[in-house]
């Protein structure tokens, strides 16, 4: 198979693998798996790999030969330690070996999809192959190669948005919401507020955060809730917002309390697409909630890189959020 089709397969696999498993990734893991999927074929001295590593291509050739133990299962699990623990390491994020490991094994799962297949369980000499039948296994450098890769690239821009957003974000988003504009009347603590919205007050959780409890009877005042209610109150205090309410899901808590999306207008130009709600996260204010919204792992991504800084409760509050 052609340079390509590999890369192009490997990131299908990819965005398939981030979708379904709910793992964040960054342009590292992009590049990791692209790398990775040209790994394999350094055993094969006509490949561009095998161009690139001159000599040591044709020692691997000769060694091993070709689709043997460079494409068997073996040697990915190798190739993962050596190069994605490392790189774990590195990053801090576990995504990083996943996609060491996904780019190789794409590529394997390619090569089985062609007529020689691979020997995918070496030192054993049988043959792996998929599908079972040789009409429905590609030829390489092909038209069935190249209707492949065009079914695959479809494939892998299908499997992008959900990558990023995850299954429950898509369908929240499909499902659209109501969009409703208010004054914030009052502030009860950093995730709730008062809205007036037809001349009616209406209290409003927000959705995917959580700041420190700083009204919750019986309980203390939390770890950095006091700034959270603060800045809370100093941004959205008789100011108007447009809330942003689910239509998939539940629209109200446990308390009655309208869950939302609460933008505002930051700049003061009238556009109303500043999200409060990152806002939180972002500024150390918030942490994250689990359940599913619309940008659950946007939220997410965002609170981990936070986190990693060290910023606000995530440097105040070390022992309380362990």
């Amino acid at each position: 198979m052609k340079v390509t089709t590999y890369l192009v397969f490997a990131e299908c696999c990819w965005f398939a693998t981030s979708a379904i498993f709910d793992i964040h990734y960054g342009s590292t893991e992009v590049l990791a798996v692209a790398a990775a999927s040209l790994l394999p074929d350094a055993d094969y001295p006509r490949s561009w790999l095998g161009h690139q590593l001159g000599g040591i291509s044709e020692d691997l050739y000769r060694l091993f030969g070709h689709r043997s133990f460079l494409h068997s299962f073996l040697a990915s699990v190798l190739i993962t330690t050596v190069f994605g623990l490392p790189l774990w390491w590195i990053t801090g994020n576990l995504a990083s070996l996943v996609a060491i490991f996904v780019g190789y094994a794409s590529h394997l799962l390619a090569d089985m999809m062609t007529v020689g297949g691979v020997q995918i369980f070496w030192p054993s000499q049988v043959i792996a192959v998929f599908p079972g039948r040789d009409d429905y296994r590609i030829v390489s450098g092909s038209g069935s190669e190249r209707v492949f890769v065009v079914v695959v690239l479809v494939v892998a821009l299908l499997f992008y948005p959900v990558s990023r957003v995850g299954f429950d974000g898509l369908i929240y988003r499909l499902g659209g919401a109501d969009q409703v504009y208010g004054k914030v009347m009052k502030v009860t603590d950093g995730d709730t507020i008062s809205v007036e919205v037809y001349s009616q007050v209406q209290p409003v959780r927000l959705i995917g955060v959580d700041t420190p409890e700083t009204v919750a009877p019986g309980q203390p005042i939390g770890c950095f809730g006091k700034q959270a209610s603060a800045y809370t109150k100093d941004v959205l205090t008789d100011r108007l917002v447009r809330l942003e309410i689910p239509r998939i899901g539940d629209s109200e808590d446990a308390y009655g309390r309208t869950l939302a999306y609460v933008y505002f207008d930051a700049d003061k130009d009238g556009s109303y697409e500043d999200l409060f709600n990152e806002d939180l996260i972002e500024r150390g204010l918030a942490r994250t909630t689990t359940f599913s919204h619309a940008y659950r792992r946007e939220f997410e991504r965002l609170r981990e890189d936070v986190e990693a800084r060290g910023v606000g409760l995530w440097r105040a509050c070390p022992d309380e959020l362990q």
